[in-house]
């Protein structure tokens, strides 16, 4: 099936102001003098208007191009906003007057009404005359961040008077005449620009590109990732972070890179996910420039924040260590065993439980069917509804089961940070480690042994204080942590059994020496 047969309205199409004053004119007389016109409604419950479909080979959620027929005064409550709204419209384009949607609703639309309903109205008038809501003046909504890594600089070709580009585009010239402003983003943080044209990837011979990740947070900005593009939603994304997703997603320079997201473990968090790579229901209308096709979820999992504490317990043994150069094998697992029991009861309060909007949430998503495109996410969708378990947890489980082994459960991913301040950071270079390995890079640096640590530690901090100490080895602690796979359940295995053997036969050498250690982690982290 053709794109044709399905609505695409992108603002770079659009017409002229003339031709768009004319357009709302023409509709406006239409109203007064026939009987029924026809409509396109943002919230039309139509079935199956709004479906996953295969367009120039990529999957996306796309609106069918139907209309409704409605009597201009048979609902005179929503007939008096839409011509209100469309009266409005015009007087911007004319005016060539640029709004946010927050000041028409105060300013012009009336101070009464409420802000989704004149987003609605907007909406409904855009639909109906084929025409991107920013080509009539309202500026899109305040958009997510982005994070450059050093070396490299983002070229943007942005348009800053919408007026004057639909003129100057359909006057004939060339398209260098074009009024778009290059900007240059370089190394650090950088507001994603409301209406781009084209972004060029440059970079220095020394500087390279490992990924590009996608965070719902923009407080994830502080993880300082190496060699990364850091995309930052700052929540659900809005218009112009979806296009600037999609304007990098095809970059030549960025084609093998891989697209990686991060988010919260709830239902919000998956509906970010399908927003950026599926698009969403009541943006469907623009998917063809929103969506990123390439983007891959990355996690966490509800088994990621459940193994974290066992995972990071090696990192956790090499700073006490560190810390306590004096520490024989037994007060270091003692201690180990202590900040474990702490650790995972702390994780375990961080889980809640699911609402009926998740519900409601999970039956939207299999109505639209990209879940099953997805098995990574269609596990965890289960698993926070509770669909693996049946749907409820008063069942009979062994007793060492936890209350999170059985129910329910979702959590936000900052909640990571309750094994360690730095684990966040671990946990996403050990999964950038993962999927850039098979790929020519130079892998990330290996952790740092406990026998090359204790070398050196008496000469460095044996007259530190303790917090001091602490500080300066946080930075060396900061390594990729991969915590998934079948290896290092292998490893955790034998780890367990070493340490079985240790405590009932006490002549044996300590399986957590310096050189028993070094050969786990080996296994553990280095491909």
């Amino acid at each position: 099936m053709s794109f044709s047969s399905f609505v695409n309205i992108d603002w770079r199409d659009a017409p002229k102001t003339e031709s768009i004053v004319a357009a709302i004119r023409r509709y406006l007389t239409k109203c007064d003098a026939e009987p029924k016109v026809q409509l396109r409604l943002e919230s039309s419950t139509a079935p199956d208007i709004v479906a996953l479909r295969q367009i120039d080979g990529v999957r996306m959620l796309a609106r069918d191009d139907r209309t409704s027929a409605r009597k201009p005064g048979a609902n005179a409550e929503y007939w008096a906003r839409f011509l209100k709204t469309a009266t409005l419209l015009q007087d911007m384009v004319v005016r060539r007057d640029s709004q946010k949607m927050r000041f028409i609703q105060y300013r012009e639309a009336g101070k009464h009404e409420r802000l989704d309903i004149v987003k609605r109205k907007v909406m409904d008038v855009a639909l109906t005359l084929g025409i991107h809501p920013a080509a009539f003046g309202v500026q899109q909504e305040d958009s997510g961040k982005i994070t450059t890594p050093e070396g490299v600089t983002l070229e943007n070709t942005t348009v800053t008077d919408i007026f004057s580009y639909q003129d100057r585009q359909r006057s004939g010239k060339a398209p260098k005449s074009l009024p778009g402003t290059t900007q240059r983003r370089m190394h650090g943080e950088h507001s994603i620009p409301l209406l781009v044209l084209d972004v060029n990837v440059k970079r220095q011979s020394s500087a390279r590109i490992d990924a590009v990740v996608v965070v719902e947070h923009q407080n994830l900005s502080k993880l300082a990732l190496k060699n990364v593009l850091l995309v930052m939603t700052a929540g659900f994304p809005s218009s112009a972070t979806k296009e600037y997703l999609h304007l990098l997603s095809q970059n030549s320079k960025l084609r093998n890179v891989p697209f990686l997201y991060f988010g919260d473990h709830d239902m919000q968090g998956f509906t970010i996910f399908q927003a950026l790579k599926y698009g969403s229901k009541n943006a469907a209308w623009g998917s063809k420039a929103m969506v990123c096709p390439q983007l891959e979820y990355a996690g966490p999992t509800r088994q990621d924040l459940k193994d974290s504490p066992r995972f990071f317990r090696p990192y956790w043994e090499a700073q006490f260590r560190a810390d306590y150069p004096d520490a024989t094998d037994n007060e270091v697992g003692k201690n180990a065993d202590r900040w474990l029991r702490r650790t995972e009861t702390k994780v375990n309060r961080k889980f809640g439980k699911h609402t009926k909007k998740d519900n409601e949430t999970l039956k939207s998503f299999e109505r639209l069917g990209w879940l099953d495109h997805e098995p990574m996410v269609k596990k965890e969708v289960k698993l926070i509804i509770g669909a693996e378990f049946g749907g409820v947890c008063f069942v009979s489980y062994p007793i060492s089961c936890t209350l999170a082994d059985v129910c329910p459960q979702k959590f936000r991913i900052a909640d990571m940070t309750v094994v360690d301040l730095h684990y966040l950071r671990h946990f996403i270079e050990g999964k950038l480690h993962k999927k850039c390995r098979d790929r020519a890079v130079e892998p990330f640096p290996s952790p740092v042994t406990r026998g090359a640590r204790l070398q050196n530690t008496p000469s460095q901090f044996s007259n530190a204080p303790h917090g001091a100490r602490n500080q300066a080895n946080s930075q060396s602690l900061r390594t990729p942590f991969e915590g998934a796979g079948t290896q290092a359940t292998m490893v955790e295995e034998e780890m367990a059994a070493a340490d079985t053997v240790e405590s009932t036969a006490p002549g044996r050498e300590p399986s957590n020496s310096p050189e028993t250690e070094l050969r786990l982690l080996q296994q553990l982290y280095i491909p």
